[in-house]
């Protein structure tokens, strides 16, 4: 009897443990189908965007209407559908007391309807649901005064892991970027890093005759790539005591469609003329990606499952990025859905 007992109670404890882990693991995907969101996301380059207009913006399939208040000169933000009949908001006015009046009834939304959090941080502006950090991740001396920053933006056909993986592979710049900076020589004393959320790389660069004539002759240059997940690079390139900083903020549009949000920071070329060249080198260097990108396959789990069954000598970073991007999910509808189900009971 006691035997019996004791069979029906472990039995019971199973099925219980079964239940608790199956319960956790649904709570846990409610969870993270819309934890990307708490992620700051850029969602625009300030001196590109009319102020005096709503503007518009989606992060993978949530659409965003932002405005600015001038009486407090902050940002709010909104779902871009009316909560009363459904209307698109980026066609509404803003009026004298900071609100965003819809156009078809006339419903005004104020600060307190905000849906999330936007700030502006080093030119570029950003948005959050429920920040996890005080503010995004940006370029080191981007408030330097030796330093000129401009800014670049493209719309890249590939998806946001593609953007990812092109910022840390070594290899690409000797095929993609022959006309540019791309060197038939192999990087060298190339070092990986892991630290947490994000993923680097060091390696010494040996300048093509194109660099070399644009860079008096130097014929290395020490280079510093780091990605930080989900959605954030920067790069530093040194020579000679020199440097340039570049730092990419990546906004998924569509599953194939990655917006690329370029800051560009140097102590040299620090003339307007040398600001403008800077800026055409690196758009250059942005069309010649494009041109390749454009040929990525789309991402699904066959992709994924091919992905990286062969590798060259010295790609760790790219294999310790990709398994932090493998948590990565495309905001889609579900998500946003979960996402807005959130928001009304947290204001409610």
């Amino acid at each position: 009897m006691i035997i019996i007992v004791m069979k029906q109670y472990n039995h019971l404890l199973y099925l219980l443990n079964i239940f608790t882990i199956l319960n956790l693991s649904i709570f846990m995907n409610k969870v993270d189908s819309f934890s990307i969101f708490n992620h700051w996301h850029c969602i625009g380059i300030k001196e590109n965007i009319d102020f005096s207009k709503p503007y518009k913006i989606s992060i993978g399939e949530l659409p965003l209407v932002v405005w600015k208040d001038d009486r407090k000169n902050n940002f709010i933000t909104n779902i871009n559908i009316c909560k009363h009949m459904g209307s698109k908001l980026d066609k509404g006015t803003i009026t004298e007391n900071g609100c965003l009046k819809c156009p078809y009834h006339g419903l005004e939304f104020s600060h307190a309807d905000r849906f999330g959090e936007t700030i502006e941080y080093q030119g570029k502006l950003f948005w959050s649901y429920e920040p996890k950090n005080v503010k995004p991740y940006g370029l080191p001396l981007y408030n330097n005064p030796n330093y000129v920053n401009s800014f670049l933006q493209i719309d890249m056909p590939c998806s946001l892991q593609d953007s990812a993986y092109n910022t840390l592979d070594l290899r690409h710049p000797e095929y993609v970027h022959s006309m540019g900076f791309g060197s038939k020589t192999q990087p060298q004393n190339i070092k990986s890093y892991k630290y947490g959320d994000r993923v680097a790389v060091s390696f010494d660069y040996f300048a093509n005759n194109i660099m070399k004539t644009l860079n008096v002759n130097v014929k290395t240059t020490q280079n510093y790539n780091m990605y930080i997940y989900p959605n954030t690079a920067w790069s530093r390139v040194t020579y000679e005591n020199k440097n340039l900083y570049i730092g990419v903020h990546f906004l998924p549009l569509e599953k194939k469609k990655t917006r690329w949000y370029v800051t560009l920071s140097h102590d040299y070329y620090d003339s307007l003329a040398g600001k403008k060249f800077m800026q055409l080198l690196a758009s250059t260097i942005l069309n010649q990606d494009f041109i390749q990108l454009q040929h990525q396959y789309e991402e699904n789990e066959l992709k994924k499952e091919i992905l990286f069954q062969y590798t060259f000598k010295n790609e760790g970073a790219l294999l310790m990025l990709k398994e932090l991007m493998d948590e990565y999910k495309y905001p889609d509808l579900n998500a946003c859905l979960e996402l807005y189900k959130d928001y009304q009971k947290k204001t409610k």
